[in-house]
């Protein structure tokens, strides 16, 4: 197996403005018009305690004010299990209101990668214990104050008072009980250097972080194509879950987001790298579009566009032969 890519600053910065929604400036969304900044969330049951908060299909920007990552709470006797905790301080504290209101409050939370709209509600759940990767941890520690400034650039006002809180505890390969509830941890890799689901005994859902995505354009700044391949086929090798819940996308009980994850990311790389092998430039890379099966997926062009800017230089690396200077 390949080594997990390391995290270089410069592509902590790539994945933050990708993350966050930052577009070639033709491209940046328009500014807002005048809204409350509070948080309508929806959550619903999907199986027996285990709750879902759906994003939205789409990249960041003032309109959405970054709602656009699903979130999974699981009841427990000593309160929820909160997994993922959204894109603001705001949004952190809708999710924990509802797990006080409805859940008996919070007792773990768990983030599942390091890329911000995944954490930056940690901050609500301060005086909780929180749970993720080494690697990850490691990576919203380093650039947390990078991810922020990105954040607050494209979402303004939505971001006030948003500070970055990364876990604070390593997560573990294997079985965690918590209040009654048995889940599984598995550390993957390919979406970013590390990337952990979580599979819930008690009724099978499996919580797919970004590792699965559906209807939507899976987000690639960061992404080893081989790595995620593996760890796709590691996902689908294990016992197959009775529903997911995808990092992005909504909650279904087929293999539906593992196929068209592994479909996006072939003919993605393929797509690229013929682009790479004809001489094409970055531009006309992009310009070219999408795979047109996935043209219209959720947060399609701008995920394609950001996918070019990011992964171009292992395409042209690959496509160009290397000239010794010795």
């Amino acid at each position: 197996m390949e080594k997990s890519p390391k995290i270089t600053r410069r592509a902590a910065l790539g994945g933050a403005a990708a993350a966050a929604g930052l577009l070639p400036l033709a491209m940046r969304p328009r500014p807002a018009r005048a809204q409350s900044r509070s948080y309508a969330l929806d959550p619903r049951e999907v199986a027996s305690g285990v709750w879902m908060i759906e994003g939205l299909r789409e990249v960041f920007s003032r309109e959405n004010g970054g709602a656009i990552v699903n979130i999974a709470l699981l009841e427990t006797e000593a309160g929820a299990v909160v997994i993922d905790t959204g894109s603001t301080g705001a949004m952190g504290a809708a999710i924990r209101s509802f797990a006080d209101d409805r859940l008996g409050g919070t007792a773990l939370v768990i983030n599942t990668h390091h890329h911000p709209d995944h954490w930056f509600g940690n901050a609500a759940f301060a005086d909780i214990p929180q749970i993720a990767p080494a690697a990850t941890i490691a990576a919203c520690t380093q650039f947390g104050s990078d991810f922020a400034a990105a954040l607050y650039a494209i979402l303004g006002p939505w971001m006030s008072g948003t500070k970055p809180h990364p876990a604070g505890t390593a997560t573990q390969n294997g079985p965690l009980e918590i209040g009654g509830r048995e889940l599984h941890l598995t550390e993957l890799a390919g979406h970013t250097a590390a990337d952990l689901v979580i599979a819930d005994s008690r009724t099978g859902t499996l919580i797919a972080g970004d590792m699965l995505f559906l209807e939507r354009a899976p987000s690639l700044p960061d992404a080893d194509f081989s790595l995620w391949l593996q760890s796709l086929d590691r996902i689908a090798g294990a016992v197959r879950p009775s529903g997911t819940i995808p990092g992005h996308g909504p909650y279904h009980r087929d293999d539906a987001a593992l196929l068209m994850t592994r479909a996006y990311l072939e003919k993605t790389r393929a797509r690229l790298a013929l682009a790479a092998d004809l001489g094409l430039t970055r531009i006309e890379a992009m310009s070219a579009g999408p795979v047109p099966e996935f043209a219209r997926l959720g947060a399609n062009p701008e995920e394609y566009m950001r996918s070019v800017v990011r992964r171009w230089p292992d395409q042209e690396a690959a496509a160009l032969p290397l000239v010794s200077q010795g």
